[in-house]
């Protein structure tokens, strides 16, 4: 009986831990690191094996051949869309840590682009003034320290793009906790690497 409450009090003891945790979202796609103090572990996406990292030299080298039209059709990391798609799931892990969250360093960079720059400057302005709704959420739902949300306008680029990267001081019970809800998002993105690779090559895009 005194093993059994000596494990229990080990377990919550571990759970209260606080550790640091980065979440980026930008050109290279989703990055989850877990950091205390200068050592970094990357937990998401997983060390690739060589064959992997040729296929996606490979796929590096085919996106550049591509045409500024067929970027445009086709969603890249880093693009505006691919985060909108994956954001309901996020927000719906955070959220059931309504202010018990410590978001150290939250960045979000938006930049606007469109093939047709009179709706790139409309999504620029767009963007602007929907920051003035966010934020005020933002701060009601986490206790932020420091931020750095900001949008711009690229009348080159085929399409908008988002970067965010946020810093988060949390528990490992909360850590746990919002993994779980946030999975689907992991899982989803393993299945698509896997469907798209065809007999050793990179997948048609």
């Amino acid at each position: 009986m005194i093993v059994i409450a000596i494990i229990l009090a080990v377990i919550i003891i571990i759970s209260l831990l606080r550790f640091g945790l980065t979440f980026e979202y930008g050109d290279s796609g989703i990055s989850v690191r877990i950091w205390a103090g200068a050592h970094f572990l990357r937990v998401y996406p997983q060390k690739e094996k060589s064959e992997k990292q040729e296929i996606k030299k490979l796929r590096k080298k085919e996106k550049k051949a591509k045409k500024k039209a067929e970027e445009a059709k086709t969603e890249k990391p880093g693009g505006l869309k691919g985060f909108l798609d994956k954001l309901p799931v996020i927000l719906k892990g955070v959220g059931r840590l309504r202010r018990k969250l410590l978001v150290k360093k939250l960045t979000v960079r938006f930049v606007s682009g469109d093939e047709d720059p009179s709706k790139a400057a409309l999504l620029f302005g767009a963007s602007n003034a929907a920051y003035g709704l966010v934020i005020p959420i933002l701060e009601n739902t986490f206790r932020i320290k420091k931020r750095d949300i900001s949008s711009s306008a690229d009348f080159e680029a085929a399409q908008p793009s988002i970067y965010v990267n946020a810093a988060i001081s949390i528990a490992v019970w909360e850590a746990v906790y919002v993994f779980f809800a946030i999975l689907p998002i992991f899982t989803k993105s393993t299945a698509v690497r896997k469907d798209g690779k065809k007999n050793g090559k990179a997948p048609d895009k």
